[in-house]
């Protein structure tokens, strides 16, 4: 029998990195946007990544390189709300994504 709450969400995404206190994804552009299908996004991150989300912050990368990312609040991976990051907090997840990826000057 199939569990409905694994099936993917309609939106595409690729988690970037995940820790103790947040996670990064990107939107991939797919059928909807991560914020389209935030719910199901939210759902999805909860029952995949190891640990789930519980207060985890969930961070949106609009797309790759993008300088527009949005946190999307959740109590329990429950959406709450979405808001888009300020500049200072769209610069640290760049240069922190930058990092991971081996971006310019990163090794």
């Amino acid at each position: 029998m199939f569990d409905h709450l694994i099936m993917p969400p309609r939106a595409g995404y690729a988690v970037i990195t995940t820790n103790d206190f947040m996670v990064i994804v990107r939107d991939t552009g797919d059928i909807v946007s991560v914020l389209e299908d935030a719910d199901a996004v939210l759902e999805h991150l909860s029952l995949t990544i190891p640990g789930g989300l519980r207060r985890k912050r969930v961070y949106v990368e609009s797309a790759p390189s993008a300088s527009d990312f949005y946190e999307v609040m959740h109590e329990s991976g429950d959406l709450l709300d979405i808001v888009m990051c300020s500049a200072d907090q769209a610069d640290y997840l760049q240069q922190h994504i930058a990092s991971l990826e081996g971006g310019p000057g990163n090794g």
